[in-house]
């Protein structure tokens, strides 16, 4: 009723008007009883309980509707997060009512496509930035990536941001920006990352630009600084000549045995395609195919198709080719007017060695991209993947190595006379492998600054040397190390590594930026050694 006034000897009423002040230096309470037993007061009193207030008509919210929220909500982050569309949310209302009639949550979930676009926008979006945001003030230095995406006529350029944060788990990576942008030239890209880059705070912290191995991006593979590439254009709006450019390594590999697959004497990718074609709409050619399956004694598979952007699709479908290949043999080259192309492709003897051999060599690749596909993989370990699969191409190159299948089959087409088109096989196989070889050592000479970092795959016990070479790397770069206490931390990394060595401690196996994030949160290594022993 009272509340203070406009100094410690007053207070005001808050039943009467507005600025209705009471002295309260003479009798302090008396004054206030006084004031309350006046008329002015009384009516007062008596006109605010014939008022209804507006909270009254406000809805009160109760568990039931606290429960309904929460499941619209979850509903809508469920339909974002599996890409779904808004309209299957139209009859999910009706289907929880139907199927969870005892609910008092379902009897009350009303959220169709209108709502959950509502809550997706107005709600888990705002949130989602603003957490992000937060994250984003406590960090030192990140990254920025981008790449254009195509959906329909529409250019969608997303902005990444990834950076190490020991607090959160280790790597992180945050979308901070989706824009399309109807011009893809060099210049509107680079604007577009500086502007964004500004808005969110990031322009000093910003140390890396990873991208597509595009000119657009790099200039090509000498990293034109002088041009008009996104990675030249960055470094001159944020005044930072140090800044570092990291192209896609799967982008590499995918390239590599496609300029190896050019050199063979087939185009697999493009029999491959056309095969594809001829069967995926039309059901009276595939109820055929079929019935040769069964004749030849194989079960029938759907042909898959490759595509060039998509670098994991090659070897599923050279995969698919050799389990479907006598029942495809035998159906094209008994057909009157088959595709020209295919039908020279099953009438060459060689045809499925190559395919064996293609599906040998894929087999290594796409294993390899595989695992740079991790998202937490630190700029060592794709090093050492890229090393790893140049060490299997040149050892395959040196042992002119081919599959026991492929010399199987070979040896059988060699007794029958093809001792020509052997020699060819042999000479392709050798180029095929010159030509990865090639491709590969070129494009992986940018990455070659990072090899000071080679000490932290840990197959050795970790030497200060090698350590004070990535703090100079680093600060060269604008990244400032405490080397006094990084010193005391390599110590204590390499006590752990020989007490328990490498093929012993679980967190080795972890990868680099998980050991990183273990070393942090144990402070003296006193419970990661528990864990380890």
């Amino acid at each position: 009723m009272y509340r203070p006034g406009r100094d410690k000897w007053e207070a005001e009423c808050t039943v009467c008007k507005a600025c209705t002040y009471v002295c309260v230096s003479n009798k302090c309470a008396g004054d206030l009883k006084a004031h309350m037993d006046t008329d002015k007061h009384r009516k007062a009193v008596q006109g605010e309980s014939l008022s209804a207030k507006l909270t009254d008509f406000f809805v009160r919210p109760s568990k039931t509707e606290d429960a309904v929220n929460a499941a619209e909500g979850a509903f809508a982050f469920h339909t974002v997060k599996h890409h779904n569309s808004y309209r299957s949310m139209d009859c999910t209302s009706a289907l929880l009512k139907k199927a969870f009639p005892d609910s008092d949550t379902a009897k009350k979930f009303s959220s169709a496509r209108t709502k959950t676009e509502a809550i997706v926008n107005g709600v888990i979006a705002p949130h989602s930035i603003d957490v992000a945001h937060e994250a984003l003030k406590e960090i030192q230095y990140c990254g920025v990536s981008t790449d254009g995406s195509n959906h329909g006529a529409v250019k969608i350029f997303p902005i990444i941001i990834q950076y190490f944060d020991w607090k959160r788990g280790g790597m992180q990576t945050k979308l901070i920006e989706v824009k399309d942008t109807p011009t893809e030239t060099a210049e509107t890209i680079a604007q577009y990352l500086i502007e964004t880059l500004a808005k969110n705070n990031l322009s000093e912290k910003c140390i890396a630009f990873t991208g597509d191995n595009c000119n657009t991006n790099f200039g090509g593979i000498r990293r034109d600084e002088g041009g008009k590439n996104v990675f030249a254009n960055l470094k001159r709006l944020l005044q930072k000549n140090t800044l570092i450019g990291v192209g896609c390594p799967a982008h590499i590999l995918k390239n590599c045995v496609h300029h190896g697959a050019d050199t063979i004497d087939i185009d697999l990718e493009n029999i491959m395609f056309k095969i594809y074609q001829y069967f995926h709409i039309y059901t009276v050619r595939t109820e055929s195919l079929k019935e040769y399956c069964d004749f030849v004694d194989i079960e029938y598979r759907r042909m898959l198709s490759h595509s060039k952007t998509r670098w994991l699709s090659l070897f599923p479908g050279i995969e698919r080719m050799i389990q479907m290949f006598p029942a495809l043999k035998a159906f094209f080259l008994s057909q009157q007017k088959p595709p020209i192309v295919i039908k020279k492709f099953f009438e060459n003897e060689f045809s499925e060695i190559y395919l064996w051999h293609m599906h040998s060599l894929m087999s290594a690749f796409h294993t390899h991209i595989q695992d740079m596909e991790k998202e937490k993989n630190s700029i060592m370990e794709v090093k050492k993947i890229m090393n790893s699969i140049h060490t299997i191409v040149l050892e395959r190159k040196s042992n002119n190595f081919m599959s026991l299948k492929v010399k199987g089959l070979l040896a059988q087409k060699r007794s029958d006379g093809l001792g020509k088109e052997y020699d060819q096989f042999c000479a392709d196989v050798q180029g095929l492998y010159s030509t990865c070889l090639e491709y590969l050592e070129k494009w992986m000479t940018p990455m070659e600054e990072f090899s000071t970092f080679t000490w932290m795959d840990l197959s050795e016990p970790p030497e200060w040397n090698d350590v004070e070479a990535c703090i100079k790397f680093l600060g060269e770069k604008g990244v400032v190390i405490d080397d006094v206490k990084c010193f005391d931390q390599v110590t204590n990394l390499k006590s752990l590594y020989l007490v328990h060595g490498a093929s012993k401690c679980v967190w080795f196996d972890l990868g680099n930026q998980m050991l990183c994030y273990v070393m942090f949160t144990n402070g003296n290594y006193a419970n990661v050694k528990s864990k380890t022993a």
